[in-house]
C-alpha cells in the first residue's frame, strides 16, 4: 500500500502539470495527446493510456483528473486517449469498447455507474488490458482510492458531535442519500457515517432514520429528497449524510426550495463540493479527498506496467494499490485549505515524505 507524497508528485513535476491542466479543457468526447486519438488508428508501439473521466454534472474534479492525467502522459512521451463516461453505464461499456480499438496498453477511469463494471471486466481481460479504478473497487482492477470505511465513520462522527453540541442530539430526522449502485463503497461511506452518528447520539430513535436514492449525483438528489421532507413534514432538526458531496448537497437544497433548512446540517464525502466560492451553507463539513492526486498514484503503477514489470493487483479498499487517507474538516476549515492547484505546488516543496493529508488536514 502506498500514499500520495511530496517525492512522488515531485518527481511528476505536477507543480506545471496542474497549472498547466487548468488551462485545458476536458474532453467529453474522444481526445488525445497525439493522432491516438483518432478511431482505428494503428498501433505504432508507443505506450498508450486510455483515461475515461466519470462525466458527472457539478464535478470540476473530474475533468482536472483527465486534464493532470493528460500532462503525465506528455511527461513520459506517452500517447493520451481521454473519453468521458458522461455518467451513463452505456457510455462507459462503449468507451471499454473504443479503448479496445484503440489498444490502449492500460486504462484508467472512475465510473460513477459501477454496475456495468463486470461487463466491462470481462472485455478488459478478454483484451489483456490491465485496469485502474478510482474509489470504486472491482475484482482485478488496481484500486486507487481512499479508505471508505474510515472516511465514513470520521464524518458520522464529525456530524454527530455538532448535533450534540448545537441540539444536545435532539435530532428529528437522520437522511442517508444513498448511492447503492456503489455496492460496498456506499456502504462504508453512507453507512459507516450513519452508525457513527447513532454510536455519537445514542438516543435518536430508530425510526428517526431514513433513506433515499441519491444516486451520488447532486440532480437526482435534488428530485428524489422532496419526498423524504414531504413524509416527514414535523421534523425540525435535521441531519444529512450521503455517498459524496453531490448526494448530500442535492438534500440540502431541496430543503432550501421547500423552506426546511431552518435548522438542519449535512456532512459530505469526497471534498468535492466544500471548498471554492460557492459552498451550501449547510453544508458543515466533508471529508476530503484530495481527488486531483489520484492520477499521480495511478500512473505510478503504469510505470511498472510499461517497464515489463506489473505490479500485483491489490483490487479492494481494505488492501488498495494506492490509499488516499480521508480528511474531516469543517466547512470554515475546508475554507483555509488552498486552491487544487496551489495545492499540488505546495506539496513539491514540502519535505520529502510529506503527504497532502499532512499539509491541509488540521483537525
Amino acid at each position: 500500500m502506498t500514499h500520495f507524497t511530496r517525492g512522488r508528485l515531485a518527481r511528476f513535476g505536477l507543480v506545471g502539470v496542474a497549472a498547466a491542466g487548468l488551462l485545458l479543457t476536458g474532453c467529453s468526447t474522444v481526445g488525445s495527446t497525439s493522432d491516438a486519438g483518432s478511431t482505428g488508428a494503428a498501433d505504432d508501439g508507443t505506450f498508450t493510456v486510455g483515461f475515461a473521466v466519470g462525466g458527472q454534472p457539478d464535478a470540476d474534479w473530474q475533468d482536472l483528473q483527465g486534464d493532470v492525467a493528460e500532462g503525465l502522459a506528455k511527461q513520459r512521451g506517452w500517447d493520451f486517449v481521454e473519453l468521458s463516461n458522461d455518467n451513463s453505464e452505456a457510455t462507459a461499456t462503449k468507451n471499454a469498447d473504443i479503448f479496445i480499438q484503440k489498444g490502449v496498453d492500460v486504462v484508467m477511469m472512475f465510473n460513477g455507474q459501477p454496475s456495468a463494471n463486470p461487463v466491462i471486466a470481462k472485455k478488459y481481460e478478454a483484451a489483456g488490458i490491465p485496469v485502474v479504478t478510482f474509489d470504486i473497487a472491482q475484482p482485478g482492477w488496481y484500486f486507487v482510492g481512499v479508505d471508505n470505511a474510515a472516511a465514513g465513520t470520521d464524518g458520522g462522527t464529525r456530524l454527530g458531535e455538532l448535533a450534540k453540541e448545537k441540539w444536545d442530539c435532539k435530532v428529528d430526522l437522520v437522511i442517508s442519500a444513498e448511492g447503492t449502485a456503489a455496492g460496498q463503497i456506499n456502504t462504508w461511506r453512507t453507512g459507516n457515517a450513519r452508525d457513527a452518528v447513532k454510536e455519537t447520539c445514542p438516543d435518536i430513535p430508530e425510526g428517526n432514520y431514513v433513506s433515499y436514492e441519491a444516486d451520488g449525483n447532486l440532480t437526482t438528489s435534488l428530485a428524489n429528497a422532496p419526498g423524504i421532507f414531504a413524509a416527514h413534514p414535523d421534523a425540525k432538526n435535521i441531519l444529512v449524510v450521503g455517498l459524496n458531496d453531490q448526494a448530500v448537497v442535492g438534500a440540502l437544497q431541496a430543503a432550501t426550495q421547500l423552506g426546511r433548512d431552518g435548522s438542519i446540517m449535512g456532512w459530505g464525502q469526497d471534498g468535492g463540493l466544500i471548498t471554492g466560492p460557492n459552498v451550501d451553507p449547510n453544508l458543515v463539513g466533508s471529508v476530503m479527498y484530495f481527488l486531483e492526486g489520484y492520477p499521480a498514484g495511478a500512473f505510478e503503477i503504469a510505470d511498472e506496467i510499461a517497464a515489463g514489470n506489473a505490479p500485483a493487483v491489490k483490487d479492494t479498499g481494505d488492501d488498495a494499490a494506492v490509499s488516499v487517507q480521508p480528511c474531516a474538516v469543517t466547512a470554515d476549515e475546508a475554507a483555509e485549505i488552498p486552491s487544487i492547484d496551489q495545492r499540488v505546488s505546495e506539496l513539491a516543496d514540502a519535505p520529502k515524505g510529506t503527504t497532502e493529508y499532512d499539509l491541509y488536514c488540521k483537525s
